[in-house]
């Protein structure tokens, strides 16, 4: 998998990290409210002695541009002062499974900025009622690696939907689903090689029969890996795509001598309140749902996104 830091855009610069940054995270009308107050005793980046320092955070596993938030950057000094406001809308019982990742970057305009710190804080342990800021002691990167991102983020898939009407019996819609899975990006290294040799299965919930899986070809030794497949389940009617149906997909890595190891997936389906007969894995939430949703409003087009694997496939809350 690609370095966090490289892939959020940064790099370390010859210094210790120092400093602490102050902040308060609690949850509010439906939102995971993050309150940025200050930072003090950051290192010097730059050659005046000072930094230009700005604050970034994920959410993770999460940790796509639309999960990404940043405060303005306060120039030459290594106690800022931002008092900023940064949300995510994210329901409250999903929290618990998340990790806020803050880090301290000093902006250059013409250069990459540089790494002055972070801070990540499990909300499992987080008093979400508490609208206190807190001071937090700011950590190197090299200390917080230490393998926890493989245990927080497993990759992302890049799929298409398309549900295609066929005909209308006594008022309700009958048509084929179309499923395009087309490439995944940063999977974890599963084999001692480094690499993966991903493949990707489907279902579309509740029948996991074996003529209900649809499964793709391995792609060997490789952590981001193209498929460009297509699949589809017929005859499916509209109304219980709309509120009874998921489309379960996962990915795996290839073992030719033992059982294939799980990497990630993800649930796409309505959300959990449009049907009264909900079954426990029927807990698509955020990007799982909208996508689901836009793709069932605009029959005969292909709706594509990029998701964010889940670390597992237990059903939510």
């Amino acid at each position: 998998m690609a370095s966090v830091y490289s892939a959020t855009g940064g790099e370390k610069g010859d210094y210790d990290i120092s400093g602490e940054v102050r902040f308060g995270v609690f949850y509010k009308d439906g939102q995971l409210v993050v309150h940025v107050s200050r930072a003090r005793g950051l290192a010097a980046a730059d050659s005046n002695g000072l930094s230009d320092p700005y604050i970034k955070t994920y959410l993770l596993p999460d940790k796509s541009k639309h999960s990404k938030r940043k405060t303005s950057v306060k120039r030459k000094t290594l106690d800022p002062v931002y008092n900023e406001t940064l949300q995510y809308k994210v329901p409250r019982n999903e929290v618990a499974s998340r990790t806020l990742w803050v880090s301290v970057w000093d902006w250059d305009r013409f250069g990459r900025n540089k790494f002055l710190g972070e801070v990540r804080l499990p909300l499992s342990s987080a008093d979400l009622d508490d609208k206190e800021d807190h001071w937090y002691i700011l950590h190197d990167k090299e200390e917080a690696e230490g393998g926890q991102m493989d245990a927080f983020y497993r990759g992302e898939l890049f799929l298409g939907l398309m549900f295609a009407p066929r005909e209308t019996k006594k008022g309700r819609i009958h048509g084929t689903l179309h499923m395009a899975i087309k490439e995944a990006r940063d999977l974890p290294k599963m084999d001692d090689s480094g690499l993966a040799d991903g493949f990707v299965k489907c279902y579309l919930l509740p029948d996991k029969s074996s003529g209900g899986k649809r499964k793709t070809g391995v792609v060997k030794n490789n952590l981001n890996p193209v498929w460009g497949e297509q699949f589809s389940y017929e005859k499916v009617v509209l109304d219980e795509l709309s509120s009874e149906r998921v489309l379960e997909v996962t990915v795996w890595d290839w073992d030719r001598g033992s059982s294939n190891d799980f990497i990630g997936g993800l649930r796409l389906g309505p959300a959990p309140g449009h049907t009264t007969k909900r079954k426990e894995w029927m807990d698509s939430i955020g990007d799982e749902v909208s996508h689901w949703e836009s793709a069932l409003a605009r029959p005969g087009e292909w709706v594509e996104q990029w998701h964010t694997l889940r670390t597992t496939m237990d059903p939510r809350s």
